[in-house]
């Protein structure tokens, strides 16, 4: 049980992470191939200036922090889980 539970916190956070940075990434990959600039402040294209670019942890810390937390702890539980289960 603790196996199951470790390993479904040390993959699913990081896979809603990746989703989430993934849909981001493909809204300013199409923009940039249009010829314009993404401005990461308003999530938009912009085709006449530059946009501003901020990280995508400084724009989501709370997300980044709880995702990376949580696989961490994931580990831990499989870690655990793995070591009672030998004994």
């Amino acid at each position: 049980m603790l196996l199951k539970l470790g390993l479904s916190l040390f993959i699913l956070p990081l896979l809603v992470l990746m989703g989430v940075w993934g849909v981001e990434y493909a809204d300013v990959s199409s923009c940039i191939y249009e010829g314009g600039s993404y401005d990461y402040i308003l999530n938009e294209c912009l085709m006449d200036q530059q946009g501003i670019f901020v990280t995508f942890a400084e724009r989501h810390p709370l997300l980044v922090s709880t995702s990376l937390w949580a696989s961490c702890a994931g580990l831990v539980f499989t870690l655990v889980g793995l070591y009672k289960g030998r004994s």
